[in-house]
């Protein structure tokens, strides 16, 4: 997946969200009489931050186990269950978390790729910043010319203003290219 959670991380880590300070921790309760697992081979680190979410064992995040487990707001672990929760339940299953963080690691590297050629960080991509990037990156020598940098500002520019948006860079991203 490419991806290491730990299952201390917090929901904020997890969702990209901030959390509410803690609530009061609970008051020690007896630990309940769960046979220690048999098995020895250890757990995908992904089911084990999905198991400490799921705290009633029935497979699913709810709203309300999430705001138990990260200590945020009733609002705020809807919004977070609403934002995994792709095939419409209202809670996450072991699938949608993991596409969440699938999610999250390539929505980061997109975001450094992007920053490399957004020099001044207006979270645009002139065609001088284009030029310079790709000259720094060692993609291209002298030959790349402003001209040659418009027109492909230009080709991936969708809303016609000149310069590439996150947005527009990551459409250009996706795009597959033929077989060869």
């Amino acid at each position: 997946m490419g991806i290491v959670v730990s299952a201390t991380a917090s929901c904020g880590d997890i969702f990209g969200r901030r959390r509410s300070p803690a609530p009061p921790a609970p008051t020690a309760t007896p630990a309940a009489s769960t046979p220690p697992p048999t098995d020895t081979t250890p757990e995908p680190e992904l089911a084990r931050v999905f198991r400490h979410l799921d705290a009633n064992g029935d497979g699913r995040i709810s709203a309300a186990e999430m705001r138990e487990s990260c200590g945020c707001t009733a609002a705020e672990a809807e919004d977070m269950v609403a934002a995994a929760d792709r095939d419409g339940d209202g809670f996450i299953s072991l699938e949608e978390l993991g596409a969440l963080l699938e999610d999250g690691d390539k929505a980061d590297t997109l975001r450094a790729a992007f920053a490399e050629y957004d020099e001044n960080g207006d979270g645009v991509i002139t065609a001088e910043e284009l030029r310079r990037a790709l000259r720094r990156l060692g993609i291209v020598g002298e030959e790349m010319s402003a001209e040659r940098c418009a027109e492909i500002v230009a080709a991936v520019d969708r809303d016609d203003d000149g310069v590439i948006s996150f947005d527009e860079f990551k459409a250009m991203m996706a795009i597959k290219p033929p077989p060869a």
